[in-house]
């Protein structure tokens, strides 16, 4: 598995200010093409403290064509997920990607849809 600090999408991030969040990060998928060759990759969610604020999140893969993703693209979401389920130190959530890398569209983040009491 390869990671560094140009593959991480959110680290400490606050998810439960808005009903959607955008990751505070994006991953330019013109530059990190070469790195897979091919291969399949996978979005890993890992939740370190405990949301607050909402009764269940959607997290969704998705693309667009400015690193801002002011115009996001669905390419594959999870559904929605219970927040209580979402307990610290839990075992990861993994989104296989390979499918939305087909896209023309040049970056890749994460949007968090909340739902409930925000």
């Amino acid at each position: 598995m390869y990671i560094d600090s140009l593959l991480l999408l959110s680290d400490a991030q606050i998810i439960c200010n808005a009903a959607t969040e955008l990751s505070t990060n994006t991953i330019d998928l013109a530059a990190a093409r070469k790195m897979w060759g091919g291969k399949q990759l996978y979005v890993v969610i890992i939740v370190d403290v405990a949301i607050d604020g909402a009764t269940s999140i959607n997290f969704q893969v998705v693309t667009d064509t400015v690193a801002a993703l002011s115009s996001p693209t669905v390419q594959i979401e999870t559904g929605t997920i219970a927040i209580a389920s979402l307990t610290a130190g839990r075992a990861p959530i993994v989104i296989p990607i390979g499918s939305a890398l087909g896209t023309e569209e040049r970056y890749l983040g994460i949007n968090y849809v909340l739902a409930g009491s925000v």
